[in-house]
């Protein structure tokens, strides 16, 4: 029998509808546009449901149910966590495959093409931007979901397997995080990592070999980037596409707890009592998901476009150790719990431990209802665990248990070697353009002694400088009396703040160098230098525990002097952000 060919449409119109038919065919297998007419339209669906037919046809939608209980699609049930932690997921596996383009896991080149990301290539801060904050947002969501879980009970049988491959996945995931943490090769990476894989040599027997193992070497180098790359894009992403699969099949045979188990059936509300009704996945759940999906993109592109910037930090240096060095904020627990005692026993037994027992949390807990009238030991128990990781989160800062030097600190704020302080944050054309000297001296119960003068040592007006370095003056004024009241050992300090022209700008013309000159015909400057000088008493510890002042031989007082400058370009210090800045840290009781 003989066959007539389809005639092809006719007119762009035809044409275009048949385009459109043919693109919602291969995203959704057996809809025609009889069906998606009755879709748009709300009607019901015709028995037999040809929408049904997506999930025969199509592995993705095959994968989902063909509708979802009622109660699994409550918002306040699951906040849609373990959906969001697939979201982030992807989001990352898309905007590190593009960043991976440009860069380079070589020390000599990786913090250069960093900043080429960010300023050479359209889109590459965003897209750093969103890289950097989609980790700490897949940690958080994925860190909410296992919360949910456990406080819903959703944990016991027969979910048993669902809790352990997520607990598994919550690892990686922290793994992921902490793995692409070094791949900027700032200071701020370098130095997290060093504190992370130090921790490694307290192991018993095998611990040398587990940090050379890590690192690829004695210290942090190409070996360590190497790897840590390797493991960031190709190691863990694929253990962790497998894990997820492996959860949401058990998810998808088990199905969601359902809420109605978590109350008693008399319950005023109707909220112990199970209901029968199903929302149907095409087309209340898809549409639902792609909206949901649509909207959280445009709400992440525009935070990290207009509201968060990745800060990088200067480039690596193994010298010079930074004032204040701190884990990553979903490793501060661990980093507290390295202060309260031996590296072996917080770092490398209580730490695990953190992490074996919710593994076997379903099978130690014995209760078999889900009620929360029947959980007040776990429950409570709960509350006690967030109390007790936020202290310790709390601990991991810099500012606890460490001892704080007055002398230390306040060259930190406003002249840090490395990053931006207090002085940095004054715009330019506010900074005085010839050399002035403040100096602030406090005395032990008197009031602190200001003096403001030029580099000969004669008196300037304080009116003549701009309200922004007047304002610059008090800072630094507060902070030593400031620092004098917390540090004991920071004894009658005469501090000196002192801001003086370094370099001016110069030009080539007719063979010769010359100094640029302004419309005032005064030469323009290029670069200023701000120079923080602290004098203070020299003191000790006797053998009672009390800091006294420390003499010479001959019965004179010693003194202790610290000096750091910072070096403030034109172009650069005119066009640094305020949100880029560091800001002054606050010193702890």
């Amino acid at each position: 029998m003989a066959t007539r060919p389809a005639g092809r449409p006719e007119g762009p119109v035809q044409r275009l509808k048949g385009a459109l038919v043919e693109a919602s065919r291969s995203i959704f297998p057996s809809m025609g546009a009889a069906e998606w007419r009755s879709v748009i339209r709300g009607e019901a669906a015709p028995r037999p449901n040809p929408r049904m037919r997506v999930h025969t046809n199509s592995f993705f939608y095959h994968i989902r149910p063909r509708a979802l209980p009622l109660e699994a699609t409550a918002w306040y049930y699951t906040f849609g966590l373990g959906w969001m932690s697939f979201f982030f997921f992807v989001l990352e596996a898309i905007t590190g495959a593009i960043l991976m383009v440009y860069y380079t896991p070589s020390p000599l080149v990786a913090y250069a093409d960093m900043q080429k990301i960010i300023s050479d290539v359209p889109l590459g801060r965003l897209l750093r931007n969103m890289h950097r904050l989609g980790a700490h947002m897949m940690v958080l969501v994925v860190i909410l979901h296992m919360m949910r879980t456990y406080f819903t009970a959703s944990y016991k049988a027969p979910r048993q397997f669902i809790w352990v491959t997520g607990i598994i996945l919550l690892l990686v995931t922290l793994l992921l995080s902490f793995s692409g943490y070094l791949l900027p090769w700032d200071q701020l990476a370098y130095w997290a990592v060093t504190i992370g894989s130090s921790m490694a040599e307290a192991a018993p027997l095998f611990g040398s070999a587990t940090n050379l193992l890590l690192r690829g070497g004695v210290d942090i180098g190409a070996g360590t980037l190497l790897r840590f790359y390797l493991l960031h894009i190709f190691l863990l992403p694929m253990v962790a596409i497998i894990l997820i699969s492996i959860h949401y099949y058990a998810v998808r045979k088990q199905e969601i707890s359902p809420i109605h188990e978590l109350f008693a059936p008399d319950n005023p509300r109707g909220w112990g009592k199970p209901t029968k009704r199903k929302v149907p996945f095409l087309p209340d759940q898809v549409f639902f998901e792609i909206a949901l999906i649509l909207l959280l993109t445009f709400a992440f592109v525009a935070i990290n476009y207009f509201f968060w910037d990745a800060k990088l930090e200067s480039h690596a240096n193994p010298g010079v150790t930074p004032q204040h060095t701190k884990a990553p904020w979903y490793f501060l627990w661990l980093q507290g719990m390295l202060k309260f005692g031996d590296k072996l026993v917080f770092g490398l037994i209580l730490g695990p431990l953190v992490l074996v027992l919710p593994i076997l949390l379903p099978y130690l807990d014995r209760n078999p209802s889900r009620r929360f009238a029947d959980r007040k030991v776990a429950l409570a128990s709960g509350v006690m665990a967030l109390l007790y990781f936020g202290y310790v989160s709390y601990a991991g800062l810099p500012e606890y248990g460490i001892q704080q030097t007055g002398s230390q600190e306040i060259l930190t704020e406003f002249v840090p070697i490395e990053g931006e302080g207090i002085v940095d944050h004054v715009p330019w054309s506010e900074l005085p353009s010839t050399a002035v000297v403040y100096q602030v001296q406090s005395t032990e119960g008197t009031h602190p002694l200001e003096t403001l003068t030029d580099v000969n040592g004669n008196p300037v007006p304080m009116e003549s400088m701009t309200a922004e370095t007047q304002h610059l003056f008090v800072e630094f004024r507060e902070a030593v009396e400031h620092w004098v009241e917390i540090d004991e050992r920071f004894r009658n300090p005469t501090a000196t703040l002192a801001i003086e022209p370094w370099t001016y700008l110069q030009r080539e013309e007719g063979g010769e160098t010359q100094v640029v000159t302004g419309q005032d015909g005064q030469p323009e400057l290029a670069i200023k230098r701000a120079t923080v000088t602290l004098v203070f008493e020299a003191t000790e510890v006797d053998e009672n525990g009390n800091v006294v002042s420390r003499q010479t031989a001959t019965g004179e007082q010693e003194y202790s002097r610290t000096q750091q400058s910072d070096f403030l370009h034109r172009d650069s210090h005119h066009d640094r952000l305020e949100e880029n800045a560091s800001s002054p840290r606050e010193a702890s009781q």
